[in-house]
């Protein structure tokens, strides 16, 4: 059955398991940028160009700049290069025109899976991390792509309540919530299509039997949900794990213990061709360093507080002992 993602990074809803997946904003044109050029990260024997592809929004290139970034110091002349969508930027990666993109586990799955089975296969991700990947690289590998190891970072359809709502009920998972609303009426707000999309309100039912009061159509983990979530106006809302936003609103984002969503970690996908021990150590290094929470701050910093990506990424990086 397909199974629709609600998802920030695209300006539409698509389907999952059928339809290719948008992963950005629109237009086509491309623009190419050097990652941070602080002193210190260029190792002074460059092993060869690698060029890193970013997607067409703020968390994409923050994560390309730190790619790159470990990148240099590990003996690369590397790059970012700024594309759009994954209509774009998945060919590029195939074609060499970049040889590194940090993606989406989940996500990339199912766009290979629609690309590879056509329109509709049985879907191939899950909330299961270890399984999603396995699926993405037997999809990929023929490819010639690497999927290397998933951070614990993930930007996925997540759910939020006011902070406060979460402390005076002890609400920290949405199995909590889905007691609570056994008793309780909850009001439930996010984007038109949630009470017909499995990952929005069918899923909180059918998963975690949580009930609800009313729905308030909204917007996709955007300013109206945050907003309403804010003034009492709902009790919880579609949010995304990695939103910078989220803190600025104090919002708590409920855990999702029953791995309702799909698991759409951070993971740096390679051209095979250029795949080593050292581009593999240096990027799987950034995935077991960062962290969900890292992502959010790092999100905030370029979406709220408007810092430069290459620049936020160089600060990450001096902070964990990387660059």
């Amino acid at each position: 059955m397909s199974r629709t993602r609600l998802t920030r990074r695209t300006s539409v809803l698509t389907a999952v398991a059928g339809a290719a997946l948008l992963l950005a904003g629109c237009g086509s044109s491309t623009t190419s940028t050097s990652s941070s050029g602080a002193a210190g990260t260029t190792a002074p024997t460059a092993k060869g160009a690698v060029v890193v592809g970013a997607f067409g929004f703020g968390e994409s290139k923050i994560l390309a700049n730190v790619y790159a970034d470990v990148l240099k110091k590990a003996g690369y002349d590397a790059s970012v290069k700024e594309l759009t969508n994954r209509e774009v930027v998945e060919p590029a990666l195939e074609k060499g025109d970049v040889q590194v993109v940090p993606e989406y586990l989940s996500t990339l799955t199912e766009f290979l899976n629609a690309k590879v089975n056509g329109a509709n296969p049985p879907a191939k991700a899950s909330g299961d991390v270890e399984k999603t990947l396995a699926a993405l690289t037997a999809l990929a590998t023929p490819l010639g792509l690497t999927p290397l190891t998933p951070s614990a970072a993930a930007d996925q359809n997540a759910f939020a309540v006011p902070a406060e709502f979460a402390t005076a009920h002890n609400l920290t998972t949405l199995s909590d919530l889905a007691t609570y609303s056994k008793t309780n009426a909850v009001r439930l707000g996010g984007p038109p299509e949630c009470p017909k999309r499995p990952f929005c309100r069918p899923g909180l039912q059918t998963t975690y039997g949580a009930v609800f009061s009313s729905f308030t159509s909204l917007d996709a983990g955007g300013p109206l949900t945050k907003q309403a979530l804010k003034q009492g106006k709902i009790d919880v809302g579609l949010v995304f794990s990695s939103d910078g936003g989220v803190a600025s609103f104090s919002l708590t984002v409920l855990t999702d213990d029953k791995m309702l969503q799909n698991a759409d970690n951070i993971v740096p996908v390679v051209k095979t061709d250029i795949v080593s021990a050292e581009l593999t150590a240096a990027l799987n290094g950034v995935s077991a360093a960062m962290t969900t929470a890292d992502l959010v701050a790092l999100n905030k910093s370029v979406d709220i507080d408007r810092k430069d990506p290459a620049t936020v990424a160089m600060e990450w990086l001096t902070s964990k002992g990387l660059a």
